[in-house]
């Protein structure tokens, strides 16, 4: 349904709501009255005849499960209002904003690299609903250093964006452990809403995601005097040479990636040009799972 249709005949706060209870059965899986007060501001029972309202204007999308909660129809369901997978992860990892639903920018915008074919938003609304219900889901996907693209078991935990691209991270069920996939590498994805994730496939199972590690920065001795100027006024350094920050053990590798950082003991005066940053200690990071990649792929 067009969204300015609706919130022309019915009205802006009644269009936002029925907006809200559609965005959450279709990417969570399930609303609750609480959810529609907390976001709303406005009473229990006026949250109770929101959803009354939804399920007379989409019948089939929507079931009680009991008087306070109700849940998505996944066989019948079919969104009432259109929204692209970019859109709907933005919102789920930053809050509701019915604002991101109008190609209207406040200013001259154009976001650069977008490709024509685009994330497949009903294969991300079933990952964000197998993560919310923490159950499993069958899926073929393709990866880069690999041919096999059969079928694998997941069970999705986390949502991020490493700068460039829609992340999740999840468990793989055949190789036992948790790793980084590609929303747009997915195909075919089904929930098995019969299987649900174990203990140690839950987000609290997963140390690398859990443990911040402090990666001590200092520019690069291979920096120009002109490029260093740059580099200072693009991470607000002012007059330090060295820092601080802490990043998840799990998303490091990106982190190294976006800001050229040399992970090598010592800089190599071939690469001088390429880098902003060297790393400080790294041995330490040759301790985690997570991170000891790196070095095979940067150092």
């Amino acid at each position: 349904m067009d969204y300015l249709k609706f919130e022309n005949e019915k009205g802006v706060q009644k269009a936002e709501r029925m907006l809200f209870i559609d965005f959450r059965l279709r990417f969570i899986g399930t609303i609750s009255r609480s959810d529609i007060s907390d976001q709303f501001g406005i009473m229990d029972a006026a949250a109770t005849r929101e959803i009354s309202d939804y399920r007379d204007l989409a019948e089939e999308n929507v079931k009680y499960s009991h008087k306070l909660r109700a849940n998505a129809i996944l066989d019948t369901y079919k969104p009432v209002f259109d929204i692209s997978a970019e859109k709907a992860l933005g919102m789920l990892g930053n809050g509701f904003n019915k604002n991101l639903l109008f190609e209207e920018p406040l200013a001259p915008y154009q976001r650069v690299g977008t490709f024509p074919t685009r994330l497949d938003v009903d294969l991300v609304a079933t990952i964000t609903r197998a993560m919310s219900a923490r159950v499993g889901v069958k899926c073929r996907y393709l990866t880069s250093n690999s041919d096999n693209i059969g079928d694998r078991t997941l069970f999705p935990t986390a949502i991020f964006y490493d700068g460039k691209t829609w992340m999740f991270r999840a468990f793989h069920k055949e190789s036992e452990g948790f790793k980084n996939f590609h929303f747009i590498r997915l195909d075919a994805t089904e929930i098995l809403g019969d299987e649900p994730a174990p203990h140690h496939a839950t987000i609290e199972a997963d140390g690398d995601w859990n443990t911040k590690l402090p990666l001590t920065l200092r520019l690069h001795p291979g920096l120009t005097d002109r490029k260093e100027i740059v580099v200072r006024k693009d991470f607000g350094l002012d007059d330090k040479d060295e820092f601080t920050y802490f990043e998840r053990a799990a998303l490091i590798y990106y982190l190294i990636e976006n800001w050229s950082i040399d992970v090598s003991e010592k800089p190599s005066a071939k690469k001088h040009g390429s880098y902003n940053f060297q790393l400080m200690m790294p041995e330490i990071f040759k301790q985690y799972k997570g991170t000891e990649r790196i070095f095979d792929i940067f150092g």
